[in-house]
């Protein structure tokens, strides 16, 4: 790191650095400790707390470390993470920010931006949902890097920089000397926040300025952590398989929260308050703590939505997290906007909830080997996903899930599973994998493409390898793959020698027959025809509904060669 000729202070003239943080106190150590790290590591994470990783001030830490140690450096750069945790959109926040740094770049110094980078060269990952994701977008070269993050990943320990709560008498100090309360009013709302530096910030400039009493932020706060426990869970049993869990279900949470501040919900205070009006109108929102709603003036719109996933991830209530989807869905159908943030709260609050449902139902199993895993889904439609005819197809799938939930009865939780509705989520494909290792059966829209692309041969391999997995005499085997023509291939098309044992699967007593497409019944419009088929097809779909089909592990679902290799090239 090469000294500088600029007055102390002065930024460098390459820098997108927001302003100083101020008030700022109570992190001389930590920022010292920056600097010495960052001597002798090119990373370094900062993070919160392991055990308490809700915001203390990393971001700030990270901000303040770079106007503090400003000589150190002759570009400085931030990248903003925390607006697209999922890893294809964090890919591409970091492409336009490096676009810009780019066009600065070459406009200021009057050279391109290539080769490696120099180690006197600041880069700031701010806020990274997952900081060894992050680790992929690091430039080449030497530039000194800087990532706050609420985890700490893989990160090894002597690269990380731990920020946890103020000390009790530098919050008082913070009160006291920055903005102005006394004693008093400064040691209550010190033992009120509990070391949370942005909290205390905020509440103590709505006391300044008149508009709470010291008291009334005492009150919000309490109310807030009177929310409910979480009920008590006898451990499961040694003999039944751990329930299984997203590997990072930080991700889970990091992306619901993403998802709701980008929604038509939070779009201000008075959406997010008619928002919440609705949600606490649900039995299964009752147990939602009251300052969800109150100390507006206290509560930023990201707090607010914090506070209230507070409650949801420590209840792991399925009906509670459902009923959060339903209603951002009611909200963005009435402001007619908003939908794909719609979709993607809906695709992670049903993972959250198939996750959690699925936990409560192992630790109330019998411990018994003999018995399956509860099915994500009765059946599967397995898909060629392409958006010509993407609404026929969702379609021909809620009717058949219609018909298939009505005639279960109550003897599943959910019936159908869609592929193409789940992409709009920040983790769709365990979704994937969890519903078709699962699943009761597969219904496959036939046209011709669907043999050459790499998922659709996926689901059909699993499906095989499960029926396989029975060692059933030959013809006694579970039917578990029910196609259904939805395009008919040309008639030069050379069929694949794994789908020739179910060709005429459709035509088999009580399997609805129909000699042309499926696809003409549903965009023709031809309600009698497609009704008797959808009906027919569920009826024979239920008749399975009593066989069990042994499930297959996660780890082997992208391990089963894939089928049909005589017509997509032998991959």
């Amino acid at each position: 790191m090469s000294p500088s000729r600029r007055p102390p202070r002065e930024l460098p003239q390459i820098n997108n650095l927001p302003p100083l943080p101020a008030p700022f106190v109570g992190r001389d150590e930590e920022i010292a400790d920056a600097h010495r790290l960052l001597m002798d590591h090119r990373a370094v994470l900062v993070h919160d707390p392991e055990d308490r990783p809700h915001g203390y001030g990393t971001s700030q830490l990270a901000i303040s470390y770079a106007h503090l140690f400003t000589q150190h450096y002759e570009l400085m750069w931030v990248f903003d993470c925390a607006r697209d945790p999922d890893p294809a959109g964090l890919a591409d926040r970091v492409a336009e920010e490096t676009e810009r740094l780019r066009e600065r770049f070459e406009r200021d110094s009057g050279r391109p931006l290539d080769g490696p980078t120099a180690a006197d060269w600041l880069y700031i990952f701010d806020n990274a949902a997952d900081p060894d994701e992050v680790r992929q977008h690091f430039p080449e070269g030497n530039a000194r890097i800087l990532v706050t993050s609420r985890g700490t990943g893989a990160w090894k320990p002597d690269a990380r920089l731990p920020v946890g709560a103020l000390a009790r008498a530098d919050v008082v100090r913070l009160l006291m000397e920055n903005m102005g309360l006394d004693k008093r009013q400064a040691a209550r709302l010190a033992d009120t926040f509990d070391g949370h530096p942005h909290q205390i910030v905020r509440a103590g400039e709505a006391v300044l300025s008149g508009k709470v009493t010291v008291e009334q932020v005492a009150t919000v706060t309490e109310i807030a952590r009177m929310a409910p426990p979480p009920p008590e869970r006898p451990a499961p049993s040694p003999s039944l398989p751990v329930p299984h869990r997203a590997d990072a279900p930080d991700k889970a949470r990091t992306s619901l929260r993403s998802s709701l501040l980008r929604s038509t919900v939070c779009e201000n205070t008075g959406s997010y308050l008619r928002w919440m009006t609705a949600l606490r109108s649900r039995p299964a929102a009752a147990v939602l703590p009251e300052a969800a709603c109150v100390g507006m003036d206290l509560l930023s719109m990201a707090e607010r939505v914090d506070l209230l996933l507070d409650t949801v991830f420590e209840r792991e209530e399925p009906g509670l997290v459902r009923a959060l989807a339903d209603t951002v869905a009611e909200a963005t159908a009435a402001a007619r906007t908003g939908r794909q943030m719609a979709d993607s709260v809906r695709a992670i609050a049903e993972e959250l909830a198939g996750r959690w449902q699925g936990a409560r139902q192992a630790e109330g199993q019998a411990a018994s080997t003999e018995q399956a895993e509860a099915p994500s889904c009765f059946f599967f439609t397995s898909w060629h996903n392409r958006d010509v005819d993407f609404d026929e197809a969702l379609r021909f799938h809620n009717l058949l899930e219609k018909r298939v939930t009505a005639k279960l009865g109550g003897r599943v939780t959910r019936s159908g599973f869609f592929d193409k509705l789940m992409q709009h989520g920040a983790t769709w494909e365990p979704k994937m994998i969890e519903a078709i290792r699962t699943t009761r059966l597969m219904v496959p829209l036939i046209t011709e493409g669907y043999f050459q692309r790499d998922w659709c041969r996926r689901e059909w391999a699993v499906m095989v390898q499960r029926m396989a997995n029975l060692n059933a005499a030959p013809g006694r085997e579970p039917i578990a793959i029910l196609p259904v023509f939805w395009i008919r291939p040309l008639s030069d098309w050379q069929m694949p020698a794994d789908f020739a044992p179910y060709q005429y699967s459709v035509h088999l007593e009580g399997r609805p027959q129909y000699e042309g497409d499926v696809f003409d019944l549903v965009a023709d419009n031809k309600e009698r025809e497609l009704n008797n088929y959808v009906s027919t097809l569920a009826q024979s779909m239920v008749a399975q509904a009593g066989t069990r089909l042994p499930h297959l592990d996660r780890d082997l679902v992208k391990k089963v060669p894939l089928a049909f290799r005589d017509v997509a090239g032998g991959g």
